[in-house]
């Protein structure tokens, strides 16, 4: 009878053991779940992830297939339209962005099919000064004296009532620019002293004509398939004119070596920074390697936001770990899709962040014994450390399934992972 007793007692021992064992670890386990802050949601929306008032908000849609970050570049416009936000979109033959936009009015679209582009529409004489000396100064060589060829040329174009766009830039002839003046004047279009005051600045400018009259060839070879028909028609439209109408714009950028015409538009939202027009940029997949103005612009930090939908973000920055750090640091709202580059995993991984969770080991030892009082010895510990894990791992966001994201909200400090429908 006694044995039985003491046998029954060990039961006990090793049953109190158990369940304490089970509750401590049970704790241990809410702990770190809730240290690690990622809410689990099996189907979410886009509303949800960018909600209305985030029109506003600098974000980063990268990795997935094309079609799962459009879904999430129609949200983004519909929210900007719902706010009279002006959107001025980058793009490289994405015709299913295009039709979105065109399909719903979104806004308008510059491509192979809708030429209605041309950069100077809207700017003011100091700001195609600027455009040009942004573009060329590097690559061709143009100096701030080019200006007094440029103030010739929208003189004479205002003289003969055409617009100053430029197409009319491109097409001028400017090897005959003192025929030109002599012309106009000859016309009646211009006065004696307005004739001496132009010649004047040809003198001052003419060592800029050849590389002003390349860079215009080039330009215009880069912005053909975008380019308005009509050099003077009303209807044609650049990234200023959008954002001052509080419109959006979407640019195809053509071959990824345009970089006059990148330059330009990147120029000319440097512009309406200074004029203090508000806008948001959105680059569709392309390349901002360093240095370059492109990344220049989604580095600053102004109440203008950037949003970046990219195959991976890190990449399309020129895996340049400085600069992917600063444009990520501004960012609002990080939605994340699959990766397959094991590096860019990493640096997203890195950027989400890491906590503090407690870790165990067990070690158990002990059983059954016939000398003991109790007929059950227990030499069961466990050993707790506290150590940082990385809240999402890189292999997660290697292994995201279609429509399954990491989202991010860095001002709300919200960390999810879903399914997106």
């Amino acid at each position: 009878m006694s044995n039985q007793n003491d046998r029954g007692g060990g039961f006990l021992l090793w049953g109190i053991n158990f369940v304490s064992s089970k509750i401590r670890n049970r704790k241990i386990k809410k702990f770190n779940t809730q240290a690690r802050g990622v809410s689990q949601y099996a189907n979410v929306t886009t509303d949800f992830l960018l909600p209305a008032q985030s029109y506003q908000d600098n974000i980063i849609v990268s990795g997935g297939s094309g079609a799962d970050r459009l879904k999430f570049c129609e949200k983004i416009l519909q929210n900007a339209r719902g706010h009279h936000r002006p959107v001025v979109v980058l793009t490289s033959g994405n015709i299913s962005l295009e039709n979105i936009i065109l399909q719903n009015g979104l806004g308008m679209v510059a491509s192979r099919s809708r030429r209605i582009y041309d950069a100077f529409t809207f700017l003011e004489l100091s700001d195609i000064y600027q455009v040009v000396l942004a573009s060329g100064s590097q690559k061709y060589g143009i100096s701030p004296t080019g200006r007094y060829i440029l103030q010739i040329v929208y003189d004479i174009l205002q003289a003969q009532n055409l617009r100053p766009y430029f197409a009319n830039f491109a097409s001028f002839t400017y090897h005959q620019i003192p025929e030109r003046i002599n012309d106009c004047l000859l016309r009646g279009l211009i006065t004696q002293t307005k004739a001496d005051e132009l010649s004047n600045l040809f003198a001052m400018g003419k060592s800029e004509l050849a590389k002003i009259d390349a860079f215009f060839h080039d330009a215009s070879s880069q912005m053909a398939h975008i380019a308005e028909t009509s050099p003077n028609s009303a209807g044609a439209s650049s990234a200023l004119s959008a954002i001052w109408n509080k419109q959006t714009i979407l640019i195809d950028v053509g071959s990824l070596s345009s970089s006059i015409l990148l330059e330009s538009v990147a120029s000319t939202l440097l512009t309406a920074v200074q004029k203090g027009l508000e806008f948001s940029l959105l680059v569709d997949n392309i390349p901002a390697p360093s240095g370059s103005p492109l990344q220049n612009i989604l580095g600053q930090n102004s109440k203008n936001n950037n949003i970046i939908c990219a195959d991976d973000a890190f990449i399309m920055l020129g895996s340049d770990e400085r600069a992917f750090s600063s444009i990520v640091g501004l960012t609002d709202k990080t939605i994340l899709l699959s990766h397959s580059s094991n590096i860019s995993s990493e640096m997203w991984s890195r950027h989400i962040g890491d906590y503090e969770k407690i870790d165990t080991s067990q070690s158990r030892g002990g059983g059954w014994f016939q000398s003991s009082r109790w007929g059950y010895v227990s030499n069961q510990s466990q050993t707790e450390t506290l150590k940082r894990e990385q809240k999402i791992k890189p292999e997660e966001i290697n292994r995201l399934g279609q429509s399954q994201v990491v989202a991010y909200d860095s001002q709300e400090g919200v960390l999810i992972q879903a399914n997106v429908i």
